[in-house]
């Protein structure tokens, strides 16, 4: 038990650079004698899974400082592009079917002007 009378903050996940693992691993391959490796574990407050796991690591090919979790969806960023064209098609389809529906309007009240201009004429020229 801790004789302090505070309450410690919240303890957060250590993390290593990537000369950090190298410059451990180095030592802890240098050390002669298992106490001398664990008194390298202790000092850099590791384990050895954290060792086995950065070989591993290192055995594989990958970045020492890769972040784990999963990995992005390479359709992800596709279906992106694809919903923002989508919406912007679907915006120009809107004012295209507007401006039809004016341009509509507009033909019929033309017709309607004309037909009645025509009608005009032709009562005026009947006298």
């Amino acid at each position: 038990m801790s004789s302090s009378p505070e309450v410690r903050s919240k303890a957060t996940r250590q993390s290593f650079s990537a000369e950090e693992r190298a410059r451990i691993l180095s030592e802890y391959a240098n050390a002669a004698t298992p106490v001398e490796r664990a008194a390298v574990l202790r000092r850099e407050g590791v384990y050895t899974s954290h060792i086995a796991n950065w070989r591993k690591a290192g055995a594989h090919g990958e970045a020492p400082g890769k972040r784990r979790g999963r990995r992005p969806d390479p359709d992800a960023a596709e279906l992106l592009r694809l919903r923002t064209e989508n919406e912007r098609l679907q915006s120009r389809l809107e004012k295209a079917e507007q401006t039809i529906d004016v341009l509509g309007k507009v033909h019929a009240l033309l017709q309607k002007a004309a037909g009645e201009s025509a009608s005009d004429e032709q009562s005026s020229r009947k006298p």
